[in-house]
């Protein structure tokens, strides 16, 4: 494989440094990019600098503990960090819930279900029948929760990822420190009580978006 392909390894700072700059073509200004928003929707909603930073500290927690080889994506959207999840780790198993209320861009969409072996869930997190199927393909190994931002929704995903986390997975937030989302960081306050995971937080607060990382890591 080519030594320049973006995806092969993010085991050094000059790597990391290297795919941080890679991210800036995919997102817009707004959150530290180079792209202006230009309605079609295909852009990266990530701060480069936090996202590359949680590929990161994912990776080096891998090579010490265990590889993770399932992954559960609340919040799917149109799949780019999903993708660039699956690029890195090259899961086994990708389940992602989503109820597509939000605008996506329906190309962007197709692109990102395709070569993966992704489980695509529709509908609402909340519901009892997406709950029922989230057991049948548990335990797993890395949870993200980025799906409804008010705070009783982000509280009940909460709950599903604490009782579907495998002994030794982490469970991530996004947009703890979103200004127009405060649900989500009191949601994250919560969390952060819960004796039985240690905690992380990815932030940076440098462009007219604030997003932010909350990493939960179980506890033996």
């Amino acid at each position: 494989m080519n030594d320049k392909y973006i995806f092969k390894s993010i085991n050094t700072n000059k790597e990391k440094k290297s795919f941080k700059e890679f991210l800036r073509h995919q997102t817009n200004s707004e959150y530290g990019g180079y792209k202006i928003y230009d309605g079609s929707r295909n852009h990266l909603l990530q701060i480069p600098e936090e996202l590359s930073e949680l590929v990161f500290f994912l990776n080096k927690f891998q090579k010490k503990k265990s590889n993770f080889k399932s992954f559960l994506e609340i919040g799917f959207a149109s799949g780019k960090t999903n993708t660039i999840f699956n690029r890195f780790f090259k899961f086994n198993q990708i389940v992602a819930v989503d109820n597509f209320a939000c605008d996506i861009n329906a190309n962007d969409l197709f692109a990102n279900v395709q070569r993966k072996k992704l489980i695509l869930l529709c509908g609402s997190s909340s519901s009892k029948e997406i709950k029922n199927n989230l057991k049948k393909f548990s335990p797993f190994d890395l949870i993200l929760i980025d799906g409804s931002h008010e705070y009783k929704d982000v509280i009940n995903d909460i709950n599903i990822s604490t009782n579907l986390i495998n002994n030794k997975g982490i469970i991530v937030m996004h947009d703890i420190y979103n200004k127009e989302y405060p649900g989500v960081g009191k949601a994250w306050s919560t969390l952060k009580k819960n004796k039985k995971f240690s905690f992380k937080e990815i932030v940076c607060k440098k462009y007219y978006f604030n997003c932010g990382f909350g990493i939960a890591i179980k506890r033996k």
